[in-house]
């Protein structure tokens, strides 16, 4: 859903759901992508998605305030386990 920081606005259709994303090579792109996802889950690398909701009406700054401390929270939560191990 595009927040209207750019010309779009509502759903979009755009490479990876990215109206700022890589839209001139998208083969190229996929290629490393993959071979980034690649390397990143053989080594243990923490990777995720965060919902920040931030085109929902009147969740403009708690949802992203909410999906950071989420994030903090599963780093925390991932160097306690590191730390165990």
């Amino acid at each position: 859903m595009s927040k209207g920081t750019t010309t779009s606005t509502g759903l979009v259709k755009s490479f990876y759901a990215n109206i700022f994303g890589p839209a001139q090579y998208p083969e190229l792109q996929e290629k490393l992508a993959k071979s980034y996802y690649k390397e990143m889950f053989k080594h243990g690398v923490f990777v995720g998605e965060l919902r920040t909701q931030l085109a929902v009406p009147g969740m403009e700054h708690k949802g992203p305030e909410g999906a950071a401390k989420e994030l903090l929270k599963a780093i925390r939560n991932r160097a306690a386990q590191t730390k165990m191990k």
